[in-house]
């Protein structure tokens, strides 16, 4: 990543007079500030627009003095001008923006349509990534190219999207995203891969906001306005601490986060109620507007990844029935694993083998065992994405021939030889199906129960929500160099730390890292399985798809060796050596469609540590052991009943 110092002649006096914007002295009728904000908006995208054309005549111009120099300058330009607009643009639009403005430059599929054509790398970030290379003037017929892209699409969507509304709700909201923008994929890196101008930027949405905000200025009483005030002044402080701070790699963004993300994300809702603007969701995105912290369980919503669920997935009767059918090797052919066989809670729900046992001895299935802790958090599941919902994935797992090894018939057909068990089916499905014990059941249970195997009371949770007083420095510089300078969190999305993208949360990444099947410095061999591209869903069956695998939470890492899909990495110290060299390039393997940056991220050993010690403080498995579990009795099946005593697992 570029120094803040090697392109500051090119931006520095971009940034100080786009962000040099009076503050907003409109009157208005209290309720129509939303429309002033949108006029406004209006205004600030057409100016996009002609930076855009203004972007596209500058790199025609190939043969003129300076044109490296002033083609970066007006792509800066162009960026602040997104900048201004993006907080509300993204929140309005977000497929589009992923699809053809602003999303990661790499070949996208379609988030509604996945069997259409593959989009190629595009839009702003690719054009930072392929201006700001040193290779620019061997890049001319792309960057040429890409931005025409760019100025079609901004036309084919300007008149319908300017004739839409922006509604109060609106307003809060996407400032709201647009705080966690500039935590999560700003400050971090993850917008610009070329110029690495994310704090400068992060800058101008800052500024953006806080003059949208600034609007409602003259509609409010005088409760009202001291609460108004407060978060005005939070921008502010918000808006000198990026003034004041600019060099990415010593950036402190854990500071950052108490003293401006978290009073800002919080304090805004307060705020909307204040005002009483509608709270009520919109089912929009899976981030959980009515949350206060980001980084609090409840900031996603797992009602959102579990929307279409056979019943509800926060049943207590189906939790509690699913925590029983997650522990009982009833489901298995042969009476002899369960759930929790490669799921234990006391490696973090997860084996601590290289890859899981199987039914057959001496067997293991292709892959590693992951962790259950959050997986409810993500749209996509298993490391090659196959499946779309938890409810789902639990078929797999019940019909591979190497792991239970039965149908659901035949597990329907044991569970209603217990009265107990039946019991238990009728109080969790009797109002919604008369045949309570069937596939959709079985599967909505154990889906109910994983679904709260969450855990954001971690050390480093409760320090950064203020409820306790200090954390590990070691830790904290940990956090710093993963939010920015060792790049973790541009993969490992906060809060999560998985590949659910934010702001909003919706889709689920994965990376091409070039994976060696064992972790050794000496004739490392690449693993050769395809994960994604082999996972039998058409839209996934794409060469950049090959040996891509999904990005899974770090959360609870210090329990859930061995690491990679394949287990091939013993320690979180290989781990990040392997990245700090730059995945599977970095060790001269010949890796197609590595997603991973080739080169060294120049960790030196404190580095490392420092990295290890905030993964440590991330590890919280608070009240997810599942004490005392007594297993149904089979009426005239004696010898299922000894499938194992009550087990107790501390």
């Amino acid at each position: 990543m570029l120094k803040l110092n090697k392109i500051f002649q090119i931006t520095c006096f971009v940034i100080l007079v786009s962000c040099s914007l009076t503050k907003s002295e409109y009157m208005s009728p209290e309720g129509e500030v939303h429309k002033l904000i949108f006029t406004q908006y209006g205004h600030d995208f057409s100016d996009f627009q002609n930076e855009i054309q203004t972007l596209t005549s500058t790199i025609t111009a190939k043969n003129k003095k300076d044109w490296e120099f002033k083609v970066k300058e007006q792509l800066s330009r162009t960026r602040i001008a997104y900048k201004k607009i993006e907080f509300i643009f993204d929140y309005l639009e977000p497929n589009y923006a992923y699809l053809y403005i602003n999303g990661g430059p790499l070949p996208k599929l379609h988030k509604e349509v996945s069997e259409v054509d593959i989009i190629p790398p595009n839009g702003l970030q690719r054009l930072d990534e392929l201006i700001f290379s040193e290779e620019l003037s061997t890049s001319y017929q792309e960057v040429s190219d890409k931005t025409k892209e760019l100025l079609q699409a901004i036309r084919f969507i300007k008149d319908s999207h300017l004739s839409d509304t922006l509604s109060q709700q609106n307003v809060f909201e996407s400032l709201r995203s647009g705080v966690v923008r500039i935590f999560t994929l700003g400050l971090t890196g993850f917008d610009t891969p070329g110029s690495g101008n994310g704090i400068l930027e992060s800058l101008v949405s800052m500024r953006a906001m806080h003059n949208a905000f600034s609007m409602y200025r003259s509609t409010l009483t005088n409760k009202q306005k001291d609460r108004f005030e407060e978060i005005l002044e939070v921008f502010n402080q918000g808006i000198q601490y990026l003034e004041q701070n600019r060099d990415f790699d010593t950036f402190d963004r854990m500071t950052f986060l108490k003293r401006v993300v978290n009073p800002l994300y919080k304090n805004l809702y307060s705020f909307q109620k204040l005002l009483h603007v509608d709270e009520r969701s919109l089912n929009r995105h899976a981030q959980d507007y009515n949350s206060t912290q980001l980084f609090a369980e409840n900031f996603l919503d797992l009602g959102y990844y579990s929307q279409f669920a056979f019943n509800d997935i926060k049943n207590e009767a189906s939790i509690e029935l699913g925590k029983v059918l997650f522990y009982d090797p009833i489901l298995s052919h042969n009476l002899d694993m369960s759930c929790s066989t490669c799921h234990n809670p006391n490696l973090g729900f997860s084996d601590g083998l290289i890859k899981s046992a199987t039914n057959l001895h001496n067997v293991t299935t292709k892959r590693n065992s992951p962790t259950l802790l959050d997986v409810g958090y993500s749209s996509k599941y298993f490391w090659d994405m196959r499946e779309h919902d938890l409810e789902k994935q639990v078929a797999h797992v019940v019909e591979d021939s190497l792991e239970f090894n039965i149908g659901f018939k035949e597990i329907e057909k044991r569970l209603k030889q217990s009265s107990e068990y039946v019991k238990l089916f009728d109080e969790a499905y009797g109002r919604i199906s008369s045949n309570t014990i069937n596939r959709r059941s079985i599967s909505n249970a154990i889906a109910a129960y994983v679904n709260t195997l969450n855990s954001f009371d971690s050390p480093f949770d409760k320090y950064v929500r203020g409820e306790a007083s200090d954390l590990n420095t070691s830790a904290i510089a940990g956090f710093n160099l993963f939010m920015g300078k060792a790049a973790c969190g541009t993969c490992h999305f906060a809060p999560v730390f998985n590949g659910s993208v934010p702001p909003f949360y919706t889709d689920a990444e994965s990376e091409v890292l070039g994976v060696p099947q064992k972790y050794t410095s000496l004739r490392p061999i690449l693993d050769k399985d395809q994960g994604r591209s082999g996972n039998g869903r058409r839209g996934d069956a794409h060469p950049h798809y090959d040996n891509s695998f999904k990005t899974v939470t770090v959360r609870n890492a210090e329990l859930t060796a061995p690491y990679m899909h394949n287990g091939g990495f013993e320690t979180l110290e290989e781990v990040l050596d392997f990245y700090n060299i730059g995945g599977g390039l970095g060790m001269g393997l010949d890796v197609d469609h590595q997603t991973l940056a080739g080169d060294s991220l120049l960790l030196n050993e404190v580095e490392v540590g420092q990295l290890i010690s905030f993964l440590h403080a991330l590890t919280d498995t608070t009240g997810l052991q599942p004490g005392k579990i007594d297993l149904p009795k089979f009426e005239g099946q004696p010898y299922w009943n000894k499938r194992g005593e009550p087990i107790i697992i501390d």
